[in-house]
């Protein structure tokens, strides 16, 4: 990351330095002054969906700022490509769907960006993302450096332009594990409720029927087993049922630690008195 600023940086101050050769000059805010046969440097950045992520949106606004370039936002769909030789109207009922949602959430960014001078471009392109990105940098003067969000691979675009193409990756792995917590605590929800409702089914099953219960519980004989099997079953479920309730609060048995087992000590070492010759006189 510091070594991909540093190389910006570098790269504009040696604009910087050739712009004031040449003789143009820049606003107060730092961006430069945009003259009519002159077109601004540009961030494209690329995602596999309606929205893009909002971190890289903020990557490239930081980079934006210091910077002073303006964002193209491209928002490319590979699954409603033109590929086959039939093109169904739903297909194209979905196209427009896409390019709507897009287009709203390009205008969104653009009124939040504009406060800070700004500029946002969004486009929308269906089919593959290499070749919607060659298109772009086509038609589009200036484009500096590619952003690619999570979920585009770096190697799907860089075959396709010579521009610097950089991902933001790390986020997905992030939000992955927040819906696996999420999923595993409905989970964890659903099953307490049904062991609550089986607790609560036997319970009533037996309140509800004494009668019978007393009948076959106090024949003896075999059904002597009855009384035992129901305690087992009752003990079974409302103990689930309390475990999991517990454990949906958040409370948790203490464990005990197991001690270390401990380095066995080494024998300390005697000094051996060395033999000394003696003169007896």
């Amino acid at each position: 990351m510091m070594s991909f600023m540093k190389k910006i940086q570098e790269k504009e101050k040696a604009r910087q330095q050739e712009a004031l050769r040449e003789g143009n000059v820049r606003t107060p805010e730092g961006r430069e002054a945009v003259t009519k046969d002159e077109v601004s440097r540009k961030i494209l950045v690329v995602g596999k969906g309606e929205t893009l992520d909002a971190e890289a949106i903020d990557y490239a606004v930081n980079l934006a700022e210091r910077l002073g370039y303006d964002i193209i936002a491209l928002s490319v769909n590979p699954t409603l490509g033109s590929k086959g030789r039939v093109f169904s109207p739903y297909k194209q009922l979905l196209r427009e769907k896409f390019t709507q949602k897009a287009k709203a959430a390009g205008e969104s960014l653009q009124k939040k960006l504009a406060l800070k001078g700004i500029n946002v471009e969004q486009l929308v392109k269906f089919g593959d993302v290499g070749q919607a990105v060659a298109e772009v940098n086509r038609q589009m003067k200036r484009i500096e450096f590619v952003i690619t969000q999570d979920g585009v691979k770096e190697t799907e675009v860089s075959g396709e332009i010579n521009l610097p193409v950089f991902s933001i990756t790390g986020y997905q792995g992030e939000r992955t594990m927040a819906k696996a917590a999420d999923s595993s605590r409905t989970k964890m929800i659903g099953k307490t409720v049904g062991l609550g409702l089986a607790a609560a089914a036997l319970y009533a099953a037996v309140f509800l029927n004494t009668d019978t219960v007393m009948k076959y519980f106090t024949k003896g004989a075999w059904y002597a087993a009855l009384p035992v099997a129901t305690v087992f079953i009752f003990s079974f479920v409302h103990g689930a049922f309390a475990s999991q309730f517990w454990s949906l609060m958040g409370i948790e048995a203490t464990k005990k630690a197991q001690p270390r087992p401990t380095a066995a000590k080494r024998p300390v070492a005697r000094k051996r008195p060395r033999p000394q010759l003696r003169i007896d006189t």
